[in-house]
């Protein structure tokens, strides 16, 4: 496989992720917006609704944090002017295979923390809406599995890139 092939598909992979990110961000504000209900501090009988509202806020943080970096590090990378198809030094290769999995990270963790806050409550539903709500957070959740994955294509991309023909080179210490 070519070089030019492999960045072809870097591109596609950091599109698709950025794409996937911006969706699981308008699907969970959206979410969010549409079923958060507001709780009065000094009514403290209904502490299940506190709990499941908490959680919500926490899993909507969680997904917001992983998501700004997802947008940000792939749309950076994307628009960057300077980027040379035939020379990279050995630092430049070793960010961009330790950006995607540090990413990848993250995602995971919104992941097992959606999990765990379901589970600590004693919840049977990862979904903790009403059923209206469910099938979008379902949607969302299963996107959240699918940028992990993108993630793990685009760091093997970039170790595919490097060992097929990409020629290394050490950083200099010359100015420009």
């Amino acid at each position: 496989m070519k070089t030019h092939r492999i960045t072809t598909f870097l591109h596609c992979i950091r599109l698709t992720t950025l794409i996937t990110t911006i969706v699981i961000v308008i699907g969970s504000l959206f979410l969010y917006s549409s079923n958060a209900t507001p709780l009065n501090i000094s009514d403290t009988t209904d502490s299940k609704a506190w709990m499941i509202q908490s959680i919500t806020d926490r899993r909507l943080i969680s997904t917001l944090v992983a998501a700004q970096a997802s947008i940000f590090c792939p749309l950076f990378v994307l628009l960057n002017p300077t980027a040379k198809e035939t020379e990279a030094c050995i630092i430049e290769i070793l960010c961009q295979w330790l950006m995607p999995l540090g990413l990848a990270l993250s995602w995971m963790f919104s992941i097992l923390f959606d999990l765990k806050t379901t589970e600590m409550i004693g919840h049977s539903s990862l979904c903790l809406l009403q059923d209206t709500g469910c099938i979008l957070f379902g949607f969302i959740y299963a996107l959240k599995y699918a940028i992990v994955l993108l993630f793990s294509i685009e760091a093997g991309l970039v170790t595919l890139k490097s060992v097929t023909g990409n020629q290394i080179q050490l950083p200099t210490n010359e100015k420009i």
